[in-house]
């Protein structure tokens, strides 16, 4: 299967819009959702910060599978290097097993190497077999034994359209 992994930028935005619109729905927009007008300017505002990547697997003029990562500087260590975190990681269901999960995890493996972070992180369900499969081949170790992932969600609307 051919397939590009390229940044997510203001120009193809849409697309990754459509794959998460499918991640979302379980299924594709029609003509006329895709007709609707789309305001993307939070979303590119957050692309352009300069600590957060998105890259995406295009295959046949669609995105397929996206990892986003957020470097965080670690103000301890010498010249404040930190680490790269993978903070989500998906392939459409069609595309599993075809070596786009990988590819995506390579790019981030050269992002944080040209970067020069410590190296890289990241959180996973304990009963993820298969991203744990993933990581594992892709050289992550569970370093911290059982661990929790805690997030907490604010309950109000948060608003989106930054003037």
């Amino acid at each position: 299967m051919d397939f590009l992994i390229i940044r997510v930028n203001k120009e193809n935005f849409p697309m990754f819009d459509d794959m998460a619109f499918f991640r979302k729905n379980g299924r594709e927009r029609t003509e006329d959702e895709r007709k609707e007008i789309q305001d993307y300017t939070a979303f590119h505002l957050t692309l352009e910060d300069e600590n957060f990547y998105v890259f995406a697997a295009q295959s046949n003029n669609q995105f397929v599978g996206y990892i986003c990562a957020v470097y965080l500087p670690k103000i301890t260590r010498a010249k404040s290097k930190g680490y790269l975190y993978i903070d989500e990681l998906w392939v459409k269901p069609d595309f599993r097993k075809k070596g786009i999960a990988n590819a995506l995890m390579e790019k981030a493996d050269v992002l944080s190497k040209e970067m020069d972070t410590i190296g890289l992180r990241l959180y996973v369900n304990a009963d993820n077999n298969e991203a744990i499969s993933l990581y594992k081949k892709c050289g992550y170790d569970n370093k911290f034994g059982e661990s929790l992932f805690m997030e907490k969600e604010w309950k109000f609307p948060v608003v989106t359209n930054f003037p």
